[in-house]
């Protein structure tokens, strides 16, 4: 069945994943070595035969033996249905449409992707492509989204609108510039091609694709997403919407760190509508309808479920729930600006010193923690124990504030610890592997910190032989055990 759609088996593609995330080279560094390298011999027009293929895994993967199963199950798949080649004879496959599934799948940023793909297939470099071999993209996109186990029958429509658009004037061609607009802003697919969301605080929601195993009602046009379905969920708000509704959805509510004084010291409930996942409103206790409709409040911070009608019983200000230990609120994050005890005579450039704030640098923001708290820094390894890592990390977005949880791939855990510095009582969670809990460990010795803080490890790696020895077990526990003594 896989071979009759042109796909390979989940195994297979588990396999070539594990490969790809050890592999250091980029498509575009292998194709240049057929087109004009070592590599030309094996190239017959924009085709390859076998051999030329498992030259490209080879040099790709940097593998030395790809297993014969796995090249020859890729090989086949780039033969079948997927391929709109006609003249393509059944001994080669065509390099363009190999370049171009391998580019999908590798990281980097949605936008060069997108400038990538289109590349390959302009043969003549004039920017121009047609819409025949727009559609070559397009199916190396279904491909790979298929294998990420995407809702294609909803995707595909969302590309094909996108097309109608692109080609406006009915020409039948596409320029580049037209393409990476129209790319760009189609949420879909950019989520699909990667799209790595930064904290910018402008309304602008992190989505993650998700697939849902009870009802779940879209927030935008309210009708249900479907059993079994896919759709797009805020990895802040828990805002969820269908894929086509991504593009027309309310900004998002969350605000990770106090915007002016008045924000400064009380933190406020923050209502999303849905989201009530258990069922039952946390004050009259009676149920909440979730499977008839779009109906009930969840609070982002303290994660109160309520009745619409439960509103006006309870106050403004939020607790922070059952973690408000380990939660920095962002009434406990501001500027530095508004620190200074300075009064701004103007309000407009009040708010253009705290809206033009370099928040990737950490050292824009002051943290005072709520009293007698324990607010949690958390450093975790996407690519730990496999797809674990990242669920963490999105988990951990959720529960706390975003700005307490930090992706190790990206910037490592130096500006984490330079942005707790000065934060009295915090502790440290390090999810990942030994590997991980060592270069932390190692990080906090060098960073010269004013006092050492309790560091707690989420054991995801494959060996998790520090957790064995500490006798805290080899995988992923609720329980969190703290290391006082390093």
């Amino acid at each position: 069945m896989a071979k009759e759609r042109g796909l390979i088996s989940p195994s297979d593609f588990a396999q070539l994943q594990k490969y790809m995330e050890y592999s250091t080279k980029k498509v575009s560094d292998v194709l240049k070595l057929f087109e004009d390298g070592e590599m030309a011999e094996y190239l017959q027009g924009d085709a390859i035969g076998y051999e030329g293929f498992q030259q490209f895994l080879k040099i790709y993967l940097e593998v030395d033996d790809v297993p014969s199963r796995l090249s020859l199950a890729l090989f086949q798949s780039f033969q079948t249905g997927y391929s709109l080649e006609k003249t393509v004879k059944e001994d080669v496959v065509c390099l363009s449409d190999v370049s171009c599934y391998f580019s999908l799948l590798e990281g980097g940023r949605p936008e060069d992707k997108l400038e990538f793909t289109f590349k390959l297939y302009d043969m003549d470099r004039n920017g121009i492509l047609d819409s025949s071999e727009v559609d070559k993209i397009i199916i190396q996109m279904m491909r790979v989204a298929e294998y990420l186990d995407w809702d294609v029958s909803e995707l595909r429509p969302i590309l094909q609108e996108m097309m109608k658009e692109i080609d406006y004037d009915g020409s039948g061609s596409v320029s580049l510039a037209e393409w990476l607009r129209a790319g760009a802003t189609t949420v879909p697919l950019l989520v699909l091609l990667g799209l790595e969301m930064t904290l910018k605080d402008n309304g602008q929601h992190m989505w993650r694709p998700k697939r849902f195993p009870r009802p779940v009602y879209c927030n935008m046009c309210e009708s249900s997403i479907g059993l079994g379905k896919q759709g797009l969920c805020c990895n802040l708000c828990k805002y969820t919407v269908h894929d086509q509704c991504a593009m027309k959805a309310l900004p998002c509510e969350v605000s990770t760190y106090a915007k002016s004084r008045k924000d400064i010291g009380v933190q406020s409930h923050v209502w999303v509508r849905g989201g009530c996942v258990s069922g039952r409103c946390d004050r009259c206790q009676k149920k909440i309808r979730i499977y008839h409709g779009l109906v009930g409040l969840h609070c982002v911070w303290c994660h109160l479920e309520i009745h619409d009608d439960c509103l006006q019983a309870l106050g403004h200000e939020c607790d922070c729930g059952l973690l408000r230990d380990h939660i920095l609120p962002p009434s406990s994050i501001y500027p530095s600006v508004l620190a200074s005890g300075q009064e701004h005579k103007s309000s407009k450039t009040s708010q253009k010193n705290t809206d033009d704030l370099n928040l990737n640098t950490f050292e824009a923001l002051r943290i005072d923690p709520v009293a007698h708290t324990h607010p949690l820094l958390v450093f975790v390894n996407p690519k730990s124990g496999g797809k674990q890592g990242e669920r963490v990390f999105w988990k951990f977005q959720y529960l706390l504030n975003p700005r307490q949880v930090f992706n190790l791939l990206k910037d490592g855990p130096e500006p984490g610890l330079r942005f707790f510095r000065e934060v009295p009582d915090y502790r440290i969670l390090v999810c990942g592997g030994d590997g991980t809990v060592g270069w932390i460990l190692e990080t906090i010795d060098k960073a010269n910190l004013p006092f050492v803080p309790p560091v707690a490890v989420l054991p995801l790696g494959t060996g998790n032989d520090l957790a064995r020895c500490l006798r805290w077990g080899g995988g992923k526990r609720l329980e969190i055990v703290f290391l006082r003594d390093r």
